[in-house]
């Protein structure tokens, strides 16, 4: 049978095996809590991971909306496929070359900016917010699918009367969860052998 990433489905189950002997919830608003935490779970995975979401931006006078859901960027792209660094705001003024810089703020949105005469259509890879799961099909985006729902999991027993340790191991399991995703992918971008298209 091939792999299929878990739906949100998939990680109600994983956590009413953990939870509720393996019982979902039936209660539409005790499901409305358990899919909040799932995707708060969801969330806390992706920031830690600081999955990548590339995107294209074309600037005009040096400068670009960036997407609302932009967190950070990790590299960089002109037009010919050359990598492009980035500077501080501070060191703007002037700048020339192969350079950009972000600026704005949470509130205000924030920009992606290059030399006014740099203008070009920019791959930017970046970390971003990801849409909530929200019908019982939606996809989870995060590798480890289980740290989601131990994230969850660990956020159910810290609300209730007796947590005891588990809500602790629970995130710890989390975290655990993610560091080998983090390594899995480190392996597979160092590998000189293996290269991803």
């Amino acid at each position: 049978m091939a792999y299929a990433k878990k739906t949100l489905a998939g990680l109600r189950q994983s956590l009413a095996d953990r939870h509720n002997n393996g019982t979902v919830p039936t209660s539409s608003t005790v499901l409305a809590l358990w899919d909040r935490i799932l995707n708060r779970g969801k969330d806390y995975c992706a920031r830690k991971l600081a999955l990548n979401s590339p995107t294209t931006l074309t600037t005009s006078s040096g400068t670009v909306v960036c997407p609302t859901a932009f967190l950070m960027v990790k590299e960089v792209y002109n037009s010919d496929e050359e990598k492009i660094t980035r500077i501080n705001e501070t060191e703007s003024t002037g700048a020339e070359g192969n350079v950009y810089w972000i600026s704005g703020n949470h509130q205000s949105g924030f920009y992606f900016n290059v030399p006014s005469d740099n203008d070009d259509t920019y791959t930017v890879h970046q970390a971003v917010h990801f849409e909530d799961m929200v019908n019982t099909t939606d996809i989870c985006i995060i590798p480890d699918e289980e740290a989601v729902v131990a994230y969850a999991y660990s956020f159910l027993r810290r609300s209730e009367a007796d947590p005891f340790e588990d809500a602790d191991l629970s995130l710890q399991e989390c975290d655990s969860r993610l560091a080998e995703v983090i390594s899995v992918q480190n392996s597979n971008e160092n590998n000189l052998e293996l290269t991803w298209q």
